[in-house]
């Protein structure tokens, strides 16, 4: 059984709320908002499976 550290999650959390207020469309690198989102998303994804083990 895994023990979860909450701290660590919360911190996590914490970046990701920080990186996603920032989000936005780039007219100078349309690319970076998608690149910046699927980051997101795959942190979001890895740290739901971490916390469901």
């Amino acid at each position: 059984m895994k023990t979860t550290d909450w701290r660590h999650v919360s911190e996590v959390l914490e970046d990701l709320v920080r990186r996603l207020r920032r989000l936005c469309p780039d007219h100078h690198d349309p690319h970076r908002f998608h690149e910046e989102k699927s980051e997101i998303a795959f942190e979001l994804t890895k740290l739901g499976r971490s916390i469901s083990e």
